[in-house]
């Protein structure tokens, strides 16, 4: 008898194979050679389960199966950057009873699971209830540009479902805002440069001050003086910036140090930028139906100037209650920071779907059905291609109280949780588009 799980795992660990960060573009995908063969792998199994597939110039690729309205599966295969400080292979590798990969868990993994579950579905003899269309996304972690081009041209299905969050249903998510913000270079920085993108917490970051600057007792935080110069380098953890209280941020502990020693106008960025719930800022926000705001500071650096009026430029990745605008946010940062340059650089507006609706409550069903639970819709911080829907949620792939590596280094799950993973995502989709 097939082993559905086992092919499944095999063609995952396939595709983390292949480094699917966003890099120089190519003539098969605007997002890199890693984007485009990932795409192509996607088709090329698709098509072996004899689904219909296109790949709109290596933005996206579609896969379908069955007639009538469509309803769509949301997910996207590249991924965010790796370093090389993992104890296994980033690029796929089981150890004992854990798979390891860029991608297992966001959103390869997921993704694959679906496709295979609905697979399974056809060759048990299930037939589909309505067409089932798989996007995957080549530019969800660098701006949605999948997206945009999917919607230039094509139709977005209405209703679906992104395996790209949490279980059991995510019927909400907060507003996704990064924020570009530049305040005057504080006295004595000459350099400063760290993280790499808004949605994660800053890992590392590095000083250049005027000056020596001696007296450190922070293990996680490297001091050198030469020619008159402080070269300070802090560490900390990666995390997903919508639960940035999972990381730990290295701009935190190098504003903590510079404030201890110069005062001023670090102690003034120590006591806006330091805080996770943005009360620092102003914007220590929350409503009833989504939460409270996160704030993360992701990157940091002095963008040079000609006429030498560098500036100090911040990436604050905010994630906001439905109730509260991304206008409303900026508007506080330019107040609460003293800053006259405060623009957007990107954003998805706040989703909400009833917790009543058909979709969410369907889902919901075959969650519990599985995993033996009563539980409720939940409300996120994290973007999901379910806000491409008129009706969509997100829906898994982390279980409750399952420690999250997504975004951070050793992304990893157990092959236990992998298989519970599937057997979610068949009987759900079983449940929902299958006769």
């Amino acid at each position: 008898m097939k082993d559905h799980f086992q092919v499944m795992l095999q063609k995952t660990m396939q595709l983390i194979a292949i480094d699917s960060v966003q890099s120089t573009p190519c003539s098969q995908s605007p997002f890199g050679e890693g984007v485009a063969k990932c795409l192509d792998l996607v088709c090329e199994t698709a098509e072996a389960m004899g689904m219909t597939t296109h790949n709109e110039g290596g933005y996206y690729c579609t896969c379908d199966v069955g007639e009538g309205e469509t309803f769509g599966i949301l997910g996207h295969i590249d991924v965010v950057p790796y370093d090389d400080d993992w104890s296994a292979n980033p690029l796929g590798e089981i150890k004992g009873d854990t798979i390891y990969g860029r991608g297992i868990l966001d959103d390869k993994g997921p993704m694959i699971c679906c496709l295979y579950a609905v697979n399974q579905l056809l060759e048990e003899g299930y037939k589909p209830k309505c067409k089932i269309r798989f996007i995957f996304g080549g530019n969800e972690e660098s701006g949605w540009k999948c997206i945009d081009k999917y919607n230039e041209v094509d139709v977005m299905p209405e209703k679906g479902f992104s395996p790209d969050g949490d279980f059991p249903v995510i019927n909400c998510e907060k507003g996704l805002v990064g924020y570009d913000v530049y305040l005057d270079v504080p006295k004595g920085m000459i350099d400063v440069d760290g993280g790499s993108r808004g949605n994660i917490v800053m890992s590392k970051c590095s000083c250049v001050i005027d000056g020596e600057l001696c007296g450190n007792d922070d293990e996680k935080l490297q001091v050198k003086i030469k020619d008159g110069k402080t070269y300070i380098t802090s560490y900390g953890k990666p995390a997903h910036a919508s639960t940035p209280w999972e990381g730990d941020n290295a701009l935190w502990r190098l504003l903590n140090f510079l404030s201890e020693k110069l005062g001023g106008e670090y102690t003034f960025l120590k006591e806006k930028l330091c805080h996770n719930d943005g009360s620092g800022a102003d914007v220590k926000l929350a409503d009833e139906k989504s939460g409270k705001l996160t704030f993360n500071v992701g990157v940091v650096n002095i963008e040079k100037s000609a006429d030498g009026k560098d500036k100090l430029h911040l990436i604050i990745d905010i994630r906001h209650p439905v109730t509260y605008t991304k206008e409303d946010i900026l508007q506080r940062l330019k107040k609460s920071l003293f800053a006259k340059d405060v623009s957007v650089r990107n954003f998805h507006d706040p989703l909400y779907i009833d917790k009543d609706n058909e979709l969410v409550q369907s889902l919901l069903k075959s969650y519990n059905k599985v995993t033996g639970e009563n539980a409720s819709p939940i409300t996120i911080g994290g973007g999901t291609y379910a806000r491409a829907l008129k009706c969509g949620v997100a829906f898994g792939p982390m279980f409750p109280g399952m420690e999250s590596t997504i975004h951070q280094k050793d992304e990893r799950l157990s092959i236990a949780d992998f298989k519970k993973i599937y057997d979610v995502y068949y009987t759900a989709i079983k449940d929902l588009l299958f006769n």
